[in-house]
């Protein structure tokens, strides 16, 4: 008997002509879903009958609402996602339902989108690049990356790979996690430091998982003791900073200036917000991870997952909220 197996949120149609729904279609029934539901009823409709879940960049919460219950016959659930953050998972614990991840799927993209704020940073393209399309010729001096510092504050899967394309440049790697080590560090070509050494960093990035524990870390603290002229970048999740500090830091150029792809209190990022009207500011969409290269491997293993359990050996299972 075939599996039912619903995908109830590819908005952005990345199963699509992907060979990934071909290989899906030869595990189960697979229900593809591209629209938005119209409510959360229709959305449970959607889910009603699946044995699986294929949800996709977390668009379905299934924390907050009533549809992890709402689809009864659920056995297992394939995030789009390093971890379960819209999953109730002690819920689904007690449904004695299977929750898997996508670890290290995006990382390559995201260490790359951390070194092109950098980058774009130290050769002051928030103010050069609009200048010069307004019809400026102003030359306004840049930041040399040979020699300078660099900070990776979280050392897992992306964390430590902007290592490598950091000292590419000639730069000096710091790092900090809650578990590192030196030995660790050295392995991949850094300095382990504490936390206050990482932030006294030329370049601070930020490649941590949001936690009680880390929510709040980059604090008004800690920004105010970065260096005037050093520069903050966060690809990981907005609740790390203090925003507000972060925002009066940038305003009154206590820091160089700010490298930001997430946002809080909500995305997207509101059409008035202050840090729009910043020039010393780099603002992504939160496409860090939204690469051809990162889409491709989510996809497959998503769908790698989805097998794994099929045959009765799953993987990249979690069990803890995120």
């Amino acid at each position: 008997m075939n599996v039912k197996i619903v995908i109830p949120d590819d908005y952005e149609g990345n199963f699509t002509d992907s060979p990934q729904l071909a290989r899906l279609e030869e595990l189960g029934e697979v229900a593809h879903f591209t629209g938005r539901p119209a409510s959360e009823e229709d959305m449970a409709d959607r889910i009603a009958d699946a044995e699986i879940i294929l949800t996709v960049r977390f668009q379905t919460d299934f924390k907050n609402t009533a549809l992890l219950d709402a689809a009864r016959e659920l056995r297992f659930i394939s995030i789009w996602g390093t971890r379960p953050r819209v999953v109730d998972m002690k819920r689904a614990g007690e449904r004695g339902v299977s929750v898997s991840v996508t670890p290290g799927a995006g990382s390559p993209s995201v260490a790359e989108h951390t070194m092109m704020m950098v980058l774009g940073l130290a050769k002051r393209l928030p103010y050069q690049g609009p200048a010069m399309r307004a019809g400026a010729w102003e030359r306004v001096q840049g930041v040399e990356l040979l020699g300078k510092t660099l900070s990776v504050i979280g050392f897992g899967h992306i964390g430590s790979k902007v290592v490598p394309m950091a000292r590419g440049f000639g730069m000096e790697v710091l790092a900090w996690s809650k578990r590192m080590t030196a030995e660790r560090a050295a392995k991949e070509g850094a300095r382990a430091a504490s936390l206050d050494a990482c932030m006294g960093c030329d370049f601070v990035t930020i490649q941590l998982h949001v936690t009680p524990e880390t929510r709040g870390i980059i604090s008004k603290e800690r920004i105010a003791g970065m260096k005037p002229t050093a520069f903050l970048i966060n690809t990981s999740r907005a609740g790390l900073v203090d925003m507000d500090a972060l925002l009066e830091a940038l305003r009154d150029k206590r820091i160089a200036g700010a490298g930001l792809d997430v946002f809080e209190p909500e995305e997207p990022l509101p059409e008035d917000s202050p840090l729009r009207t910043l020039d010393n500011v780099i603002l992504t969409p939160h496409v860090a991870a939204h690469t051809e290269g990162a889409v491709e491997r989510e996809a497959r293993i998503t769908v790698d997952n989805v097998a794994a359990f099929v045959r009765g050996e799953p993987e990249n299972l979690v069990f803890e909220d995120a």
